[in-house]
Order: structure tokens, then sequence, then C-alpha cells
């Protein structure tokens, strides 16, 4: 079963980052999207991938992830 996390970041550089990562740990690029005037990045994955994504997401530290 898929799951879609939201992460909203105060720095674009962060975000760039996020996305850098994803791409490096193999996470297709539709399966991610960023919203730039939200601050924001959407990653739908396997719910048994949460973890590692969330390991990515909170070392570039998200002000919110839901």
């Amino acid at each position: 079963m898929y799951k879609t996390i939201t992460a909203t970041f105060t720095d674009k550089f962060a975000i760039e980052n996020v996305a850098n990562e994803l791409v490096s740990k193999d996470v297709p690029r539709e399966n991610f999207f960023i919203d730039e005037e939200a601050s924001q990045v959407k990653i739908m994955i396997p719910e048994s991938a949460e973890a590692g994504i969330m390991d990515i997401l909170n070392r570039h530290k998200p002000t919110e992830v839901h």
C-alpha cells in the first residue's frame, strides 16, 4: 500500500537537497513533487519505505511532516 508524506521546509536549499537525496536513493522522480510556493516536498512511497524516507526528510530539518 502506498502512502503520501508531505514535508514543509523554510529553506529552499533543503528542498533541493531532499530531492537530490531521494533521486540518489532510487526514488522515481514521478513519485515526488516539489511545491516551491508552499516550500513543500510531497512523496508517494510504499509504506515499507517510510522509515528510510523519514530519515532523509528529518536530516534536512523540516518544520512540519504529515
